[in-house]
């Protein structure tokens, strides 16, 4: 359970967790600038839950921010993850409140079930957050396959405000810049890329944006779309 002032908004908040964000503090804070504008209840679906405890650098903790969010809208706005890694669940069970619903199990065939759910509540999800096939830098093609598979499976729900992001999604030499800063040029592969693009995780759910009309709305290391229906 987060520790956390109710007393405060969840911006203060934020600004307070904000700097151990690292690459994704510019795009955390956009996603939730976006939620402000949206109307209760704030309905959120996370593929990929935090996995150890305090590790925000390293994966976002995005569970625990989107659980503390939801708390403070209040009025039954809610969190719904899924991660294959029973470990993991296990992990982020420890940490979440009781607002976030976790299930083990496969993205893809858990989306299906959910949508089904959604439409029987008429529940539309404010914020779709994708995060969960494990991305190798250097072969990108299984994640992104992944990815775009889980949009697929939910797009049916999706209105045209609902706000799709896609984490490790960088475009194609923003991560090659920070990386190089720490020393790690081996990490990244897009130094051969002819133009800026949305590499990573996001890579082809950005071209079935373009394909659909879907609108990009930023790119840092994690990219936001709406429009997708």
């Amino acid at each position: 359970m987060p520790k956390f002032n109710k007393k405060k908004s969840f911006n203060e908040f934020f600004e307070e967790i904000s700097p151990r964000l690292g690459v994704r503090k510019i795009s955390f804070r956009k996603i939730f600038n976006y939620l402000d504008k949206l109307t209760d209840p704030i309905t959120i679906v996370e593929t990929g839950c935090l996995r150890i405890k305090d590790n925000f650098e390293g994966d976002g903790q995005s569970t625990l921010l989107f659980d503390v969010y939801t708390q403070f809208r209040g009025n039954n706005s809610k969190v719904y993850t899924v991660d294959i890694n029973p470990q993991a669940t296990k992990n982020c069970s420890q940490v979440v409140s009781k607002n976030v619903h976790i299930e083990t199990g496969d993205s893809v065939g858990y989306l299906n079930k959910l949508s089904k759910i959604f439409v029987d509540k008429k529940i539309t999800p404010s914020l779709f957050y994708l995060d969960s096939f494990d991305l190798n830098w250097r072969s990108p093609e299984e994640s992104g396959q992944h990815h775009l598979k889980e949009l697929v499976s939910i797009k049916s729900i999706l209105n045209l405000d609902t706000l799709v992001v896609v984490d490790d999604s960088p475009i194609s030499g923003y991560l090659q810049e920070s990386e190089a800063k720490k020393g790690n040029l081996d990490f990244v592969p897009f130094g051969l890329v002819p133009k800026p693009t949305i590499s990573g995780k996001g890579y082809l759910i950005h071209q079935y944006a373009m394909q659909t009309g879907a609108k990009l709305l930023f790119s840092n290391y994690q990219t936001g779309w709406t429009g997708f229906n």
